[in-house]
C-alpha cells in the first residue's frame, strides 16, 4: 500500500516536473487505489498506524471494495470534475470497456455491480449511441474467444502456456519419485 502510494506519487511528480503555466506539456493526476478491502485494514494495523501517525486522511485513500470496478473510482473521482479528461476516446472506452467487464454489463444480480458503477458508465456514455454499451460489452465478450483476439494474444504476449507441458512435468515428477533409489 505505502508502495502504491508513494509510486503514484513520484509518477505524478515525474511528469509534472517543470510544468509550469503556458507549458505546452500536459499535467496529470496520478491515483493509488488500494488493492483491499476498507474493512481488510484491520489486518494490516502497522500501516493503518502509519498512515495515521503521518496525518494521511483515511478517507482520501481509494479502496478495492467500494465500487465494482476501480475504474469507477477513477473516473467517479476525477473525470466528473474534469469532463474534459474523457475526451480522449481511447480512455472514455479503456475505463467504460473494464467498468463493463468487472460488473458484467452494470448485472445487478453480480456480487460487485454497485450504483456508483452505473453512474459512471452513464458519465461515459455521454455522446455515445444508445445501445452502445451493450454492443461494447457484447463485442468484448465475443472477441476473446475469436480467432484474432488469439493471434493478437500470442503476438503481443508469446504463447500460451501449454497444458501438456504440465502435465508432462507431473507425470515426469511422478515417474521420477517412484523409481527414485532411497
Amino acid at each position: 500500500m505505502v508502495a502504491a502510494i508513494c509510486y503514484a506519487w513520484l509518477l505524478e511528480k515525474r511528469n509534472n516536473k517543470g510544468t509550469e503555466e503556458g507549458d505546452d506539456r500536459e499535467r496529470y493526476t496520478v491515483v493509488p487505489v488500494m488493492n483491499v478491502r476498507r474493512a481488510k485494514m484491520w489486518r494490516h494495523q502497522q500501516t493503518a498506524w502509519l498512515f495515521n501517525h503521518l496525518g494521511l486522511d483515511a478517507t482520501s485513500l481509494l479502496f478495492a471494495d467500494e465500487v465494482g470496478s476501480q475504474c469507477t473510482i477513477l473516473t467517479d473521482n476525477y473525470c466528473e470534475d474534469a469532463y474534459d479528461l474523457l475526451q480522449t476516446p481511447m480512455l472514455k472506452k479503456l475505463l467504460l470497456a473494464c467498468i463493463l467487464l468487472d460488473t458484467q454489463n452494470l448485472d445487478s444480480a453480480a456480487a460487485f455491480s454497485v450504483t456508483r458503477d452505473a453512474e459512471a458508465v452513464q458519465l461515459l456514455l455521454v455522446g455515445s449511441s444508445p445501445n452502445y454499451r451493450n454492443a461494447l460489452f457484447d463485442q468484448l465478450m465475443q472477441d476473446e474467444r475469436g480467432s484474432l483476439f488469439t493471434e493478437a494474444l500470442k503476438n503481443n504476449y508469446g504463447n500460451a502456456p501449454s497444458e501438456n507441458k504440465f502435465f508432462n512435468y507431473i507425470a515426469l515428477a511422478c515417474i521420477h519419485s517412484v523409481f527414485s533409489v532411497p
